[in-house]
């Protein structure tokens, strides 16, 4: 018997990843606080997140294979966030220059 695979994401970055694949998969929103925990170093978080959108996910689906995911970028520890606006994405990138 085949297992559902689920995708724990709407990204459409993540999609035409695992659609490269040639797997059939489905998409679910995980629906989770992605508020940082203070203190919480970068991959903690990430792994944490991840981890807490498959599980939301695999309530949905509990018979299903579930991917959860989540990436952050850094410069020096520091978690640059999604810039939203041209302006923000261009001083990200002036402060990623030579790192």
């Amino acid at each position: 018997m085949l297992r559902t695979l689920v995708l724990a994401s709407t990204s459409p970055y993540r999609q035409e990843l695992l659609t490269r694949l040639g797997l059939p998969f489905e998409t679910a929103s995980p629906d989770i606080d992605e508020t940082r925990h203070p203190d919480e170093d970068p991959e903690a978080f990430v792994k944490r997140l991840s981890l807490e959108k498959a599980k939301a996910v695999a309530e949905k689906y509990p018979d299903a294979l579930i991917i959860g995911s989540d990436q952050v970028a850094t410069i020096d520890d520091t978690i640059l966030g999604k810039p939203g606006t041209h302006e923000r994405a261009m001083q990200q990138l002036m402060a990623a220059s030579g790192h």
